[in-house]
């Protein structure tokens, strides 16, 4: 490693450890780069502008705007009376119901946060009056909104196509298996929590509602079935599908009457701030790649993995171990932007599947952000709940076991992502 490099490293470490925006700790060590390696300062804004020049980032802040939409036009409520009449008379039915509505909310947002939010201050207190532990609540809730980006739309497989360049379509299908097998595992430890605690039992099954709550949320469902079958199809492309997704997401949402002008509002300022600090990572990291490649930094530390070990499955262990650590304290979007350009070239060198790798790394990601010292998912509901993050953090742990349980799955049999996309090629 060249003393420059080391320079920018050196850099890197310390802007992150005092906080410093991530666009800003990646761009002014890159710059700084350039200016002591002599190169060209018109490098830094030309590759700025062109790392934010890509038409599908187009996608993005749209998809953001539906799912915003979506949530404040309190749709939410729907899903969690569609989830209740399905799930029947079963101990603990509720914290169930909390994890399929994630399930059914994760085709509409895409974003965990949004979810926690809204399905949180939704059940939160209804679990809390029926005698569920208000952490045990929020643990639940914060799991449970890990497959908002895993299921399709997801803002998170958008950013991964464009910096890995493969079909986002693929990203989205091959997404599908693998959030509701999360789900399922989860669904499958608060059964076994809810006998052992002795917690309450809901009204059973009924045909009745579950016909009027399916028939009140039907809209709800054809968005993600219309967008992603239309992209699969070609009726549009991925950008023409969000600006869509928006599109029948205020119509729904005025016609429903729970939408109004200045929540619209509300939620273009959420989405404008939002994208705006994306793109700027974006941009920053597409002055760090260029000078990644150019000092063969991804293909040195691919060299240097492949010496130790040749073994494909240690080789994904290793790179699993480290998303989850620095997933534990670094934001999605950051941890994309990176490590992508120093993993990817190793994922390729031992055969793995860019999509099925894409899959994996984003279950990396999703965990980490209910995984403590940081779990932002468990910050929010903890904070609707009204307790400590350390109650919090002892009613999740369970669950970061077996979402991990879940990511070994993903992993190791690449059917579980691969199978789908396959079949609908």
């Amino acid at each position: 490693m060249s003393a420059d490099l080391g320079l920018l490293l050196g850099l890197f470490v310390l802007l992150l450890a005092c906080g410093t925006p991530i666009a800003v700790a990646i761009g002014l060590p890159s710059a700084v780069y350039v200016f002591v390696h002599g190169l060209p300062p018109n490098l830094i804004m030309q590759r700025l502008f062109n790392g934010m020049d890509q038409f599908l980032l187009l996608a993005v802040p749209l998809f953001m705007l539906a799912g915003e939409l979506m949530n404040e036009g309190g749709l939410t409520a729907r899903l969690v009376r569609v989830s209740q009449a399905l799930i029947g008379r079963i101990r603990g039915s509720l914290a169930q119901v909390n994890l399929a509505t994630n399930m059914l909310m994760a085709g509409i947002s895409g974003s965990a946060i949004a979810d926690a939010s809204a399905i949180g201050a939704l059940l939160i207190p209804r679990m809390v009056e029926r005698g569920y532990p208000a952490a045990f609540a929020a643990a639940v809730t914060a799991a449970g909104s890990i497959v908002g980006p895993i299921i399709p739309p997801s803002v998170v497989f958008i950013l991964y196509a464009v910096l890995a360049e493969v079909s986002v379509i693929e990203l989205f299908i091959a997404g599908v298996v693998p959030g509701m097998l999360i789900i399922a595992l989860q669904m499958a430890l608060t059964h076994v929590i809810a006998r052992r605690r002795g917690f309450p039992v809901e009204e059973g099954f009924s045909w009745q509602e579950a016909s009027r709550s399916g028939l009140a949320a039907l809209p709800v469902f054809v968005l993600p079935v219309a967008i992603v079958g239309g992209i699969r199809m070609g009726a549009f492309t991925p950008i023409e599908g969000a600006a869509v997704a928006v599109f029948y997401a205020l119509v729904l949402g005025f016609a429903l009457r729970k939408l109004t002008l200045a929540a619209t509002w509300r939620c273009a300022l959420r989405v404008g701030q939002g994208i705006g600090e994306i793109l700027l990572m974006v941009g920053a990291a597409s002055i760090l790649s260029f000078i990644l490649v150019a000092e063969q930094v991804p293909q040195a530390i691919a060299a240097t993995v492949l010496s130790w070990s040749s073994t494909p499955w240690i080789i994904l262990m290793a790179i699993n171990g480290l998303l989850l650590v620095v997933g534990m304290f670094l934001d999605g979007f950051a941890v994309l932007i990176i490590f992508l350009p120093i993993l990817l070239p190793l994922a390729k060198a031992i055969g793995a599947d860019a999509v099925h790798f894409g899959v994996m790394v984003v279950t990396n990601i999703m965990i980490g952000i209910i995984t403590p010292p940081v779990g932002l998912c468990l910050f929010v509901t903890a904070k609707i709940a009204g307790v400590t993050l350390n109650d919090a953090v002892r009613e999740i742990l369970p669950y970061v076991l077996v979402s991990i349980l879940a990511l070994a799955i993903i992993t190791f049999v690449p059917a579980v992502s691969l199978t789908l996309p396959a079949m609908l090629r």
